[in-house]
């Protein structure tokens, strides 16, 4: 039974005939009933659903960083919010296939920020102990301390860690301390991107290699 809430404007709720309707981010969808398929699936459709598969497990696990890195990108009201575009760019963009024919996500295709800024240019890292040191090329279009360094350590499926506004970009180069370098097990993909801290909004992330 479909319910007709506040009146002949709708919206509607249930199921009516063979269609059923229900509320999807403030708007109201209607969707037929689901057909069975008589033929097997292609191979093509196959592999698609395996990049599906994987792009949605790594987004899951990284769930919040790339809703942070996504967010100037989201507009207000849309049902595409940070997250979706984030899950959109790596099943697009960052999913390559090995020599089995199995998809991953690969590091260096990977934006872990999304943006409108000029991102950064022969970006170098390297580790002293616990430390980072990351080094950038200078931009005059960048010399107000609004415009800052974020930095995201990241190990796929396991532990990542964000850090935000280690330094102004027209600084050229910082050290950051990061304690679990000493007893890590396992190897961080480094990236760094530009943040606006005034007005908002963010650079693509620049992928400076593995630590």
């Amino acid at each position: 039974m479909a319910i007709l809430q506040n009146g002949p404007n709708g919206p509607i709720i249930g199921k009516f005939g063979s269609v059923s309707a229900y509320m999807l981010k403030d708007q109201n969808v209607v969707r037929g009933p689901k057909r069975k398929r008589s033929s097997p699936p292609s191979a093509a459709e196959l592999l698609n659903r395996k990049k599906q598969q994987v792009a949605g497990k790594f987004a899951g696990h990284n769930k919040r960083l790339l809703e942070f890195g996504y967010q100037f990108l989201a507009e207000k009201g849309s049902r595409v919010g940070a997250f979706q575009l984030a899950q959109r760019h790596i099943f697009k963009e960052a999913i390559e296939i090995d020599a089995d024919n199995n998809p991953f996500v690969n590091p260096e295709r990977l934006l872990l920020f999304s943006g409108s800024l000029t991102p950064l240019s022969n970006c170098q890292v390297s580790i002293n102990n616990d430390v980072i040191d990351l080094s950038w090329e200078a931009d005059d279009q960048y010399s107000d301390s609004v415009y800052k360094i974020n930095l995201v350590l990241l190990d796929p499926f396991n532990e990542s860690h964000l850090r935000t506004s280690i330094a102004s970009v027209s600084e050229g180069s910082c050290s950051v301390q990061f304690d679990r370098l000493k007893r890590k097990t396992t190897d961080f993909h480094v990236y760094v991107g530009i943040w606006d801290t005034l007005d908002g909004g963010f650079s693509n992330s620049i992928y400076c290699g593995v630590i």
